[in-house]
């Protein structure tokens, strides 16, 4: 659950490789490994989103020289619709500033320094699982035993698969019953409607609300509307656990996950398991056979 400004524009992140770039009530917030850095809207002198590929975009943003920060601007790619709908957020808020007045300098603080990787951890894992594959494959192919070999390929894939599935089907089951054991009621308030990234990377139309949980701070809840919803309640009744960092949810969707999409997700995690089992790595078959 994030907290939330009530001063500032809808929540809108532009993710990439090697930099998080978000907007705040007062300016651009970018956030890189080992730099924090502010840039407040009236030192913004331009926002760009140029496009650099397919479905890609260099978001460019250029500050005033008199407000410091890189004097060749702030850069990074990412999603073309990302890229363009930040542009158009910042220029939004830009509008609003008044035509003359001060410009605040560019803030930047380092951060600890960080063990940098060029892999996510679910990249890194699938190179060694590559790798252990490869090794397996060709280890029970000098048995002479091609059949053995393919099936222990996808064995290994079928484990890992399986692994996977398993975890986030612990995951929801934990958050969906613990919202509807431990949660209690809270009004939220609707806000806004935004344009953000969704499954895959796409951008989705939601609906934002705002809601005050048990130690007084403001949060958001976001939901996607449904095709027969034309206009968004003002008012929703979320779910939310106390000393917890699970996100707010309606009680209707906990249980349509413990009712539906849990048991889909369990009966699927038979299924890999199954073809784990059967499909077991090369050198464990090619001994048992």
């Amino acid at each position: 659950m994030a907290t939330v400004e009530r001063s500032g524009p809808p929540t809108l992140i532009v993710r990439s490789r090697d930099a998080v770039v978000r907007l705040t009530g007062e300016g651009v917030l970018w956030e890189e490994p080992a730099t924090l850095t502010h840039i407040p809207y009236r030192a913004v002198v331009n926002g760009t989103a140029a496009s650099s590929g397919t479905r890609k975009s260099r978001l460019r943003v250029e500050v005033d020289g008199r407000a410091g920060g890189r004097p060749e601007g702030y850069e990074l790619v990412c999603g073309t619709l990302a890229a363009q709908t930040f542009v158009r957020a910042l220029d939004t808020q830009r509008a609003t500033l008044p035509a003359t007045g001060p410009i605040p300098p560019v803030t930047a603080v380092s951060r600890p320094p960080a063990r940098v990787s060029r892999y996510s951890r679910g990249e890194l894992g699938l190179c060694l699982l590559a790798v252990a594959v490869v090794l397996n494959f060709l280890a029970v192919m000098a048995t002479g035993r091609p059949l053995h070999a393919v099936l222990s390929c996808l064995g290994f894939f079928a484990w890992w698969g399986a692994a996977d599935l398993a975890v986030h089907t612990f995951s929801l089951a934990r958050a969906m019953w613990a919202s509807l054991t431990r949660g209690v009621l809270v009004e939220a308030h609707y806000v806004s409607s935004s344009m953000r990234p969704g499954a895959g990377g796409r951008m989705s139309h939601t609906w934002v609300y705002e809601y005050t949980d048990l130690d007084g701070r403001t949060n958001e809840y976001v939901t996607v509307p449904s095709a027969r919803d034309s206009e968004p309640p003002r008012t929703r009744t979320v779910t939310v656990v106390p000393g917890s960092d699970l996100s707010a949810c309606s009680r209707t969707a906990a249980v349509f996950a413990l009712l539906f999409v849990l048991p889909a997700l369990l009966i699927g995690l038979a299924a890999m398991g199954a073809a784990a089992l059967v499909a077991m790595p090369g050198v464990l078959l090619a001994g048992l056979v």
